[in-house]
């Protein structure tokens, strides 16, 4: 299978494979992560046994696509940097003429967007470590985090973890008046939240 008929916008788990395989013949392809994807797609794959997340987008001169992958590899960057534990962490970077991907930590638990959002949305529990995760990135220099639940995974234990930073700004990146005005609208979100929690 030639690289020039592969992309992101496969079905096929066998094309997946190859596509991983073509960045990194060491990764083993185990599972579409999010199948309704069209820019990018989060594989999960095994390195050296141990599972991780894989996204994966097209090299294309769509700018939007290149920009959305940039922000969240400089949050991740940031995030390792800073050892904040409620993110997963970026473990490494490929590219070629076809692919650009980034391998991240994989988290075990079910994410936010198989759980009743209704309800989730209402939990005091949840919503306090969800301001803790917000309250911890901002103070490291890091917002727009742009709540959406397949964003989040909670493990069977109830923790929480935020496993996608794609819109997420850096305050180096951006400047600071930019990065204050989307840091007051993570904190609007999470005052709303607290505002309606009922459980």
């Amino acid at each position: 299978m030639s690289a020039a008929t592969l992309s992101i916008r496969t079905q096929s788990p066998d094309e997946l494979a190859a596509i991983v395989h073509q960045l990194n013949p060491d990764l083993e392809y185990v599972l579409d992560l999010h199948p309704q994807a069209t820019t990018c797609r989060t594989l999960q794959v095994k390195s050296d046994g141990v599972e991780c997340a894989l996204k994966v987008r097209n090299v294309t001169r769509n700018i939007w696509d290149e920009s959305y992958f940039y922000l969240e590899i400089y949050a991740l960057r940031r995030a390792g940097e800073r050892n904040i534990k409620s993110v997963t962490q970026l473990l490494d970077e490929y590219r070629n003429e076809n692919f650009h991907a980034i391998i991240k930590s994989f988290k075990q638990g079910t994410p936010g967007d198989k759980i009743d959002l209704d309800e989730l949305l209402h939990k005091r529990d949840f919503i306090s470590q969800l301001d803790e995760i917000y309250l911890r990135l901002h103070l490291e220099g890091i917002a727009k985090v742009n709540f959406l639940p397949r964003k989040i995974v909670i493990s069977d234990n109830g923790e929480v973890t935020l496993v996608d930073m794609s819109t997420c700004v850096v305050n180096t990146e951006v400047g600071i008046q930019l990065f204050s005005q989307e840091m007051r609208a993570d904190s609007r979100f999470i005052t709303r939240l607290e505002r309606n929690a009922t459980h």
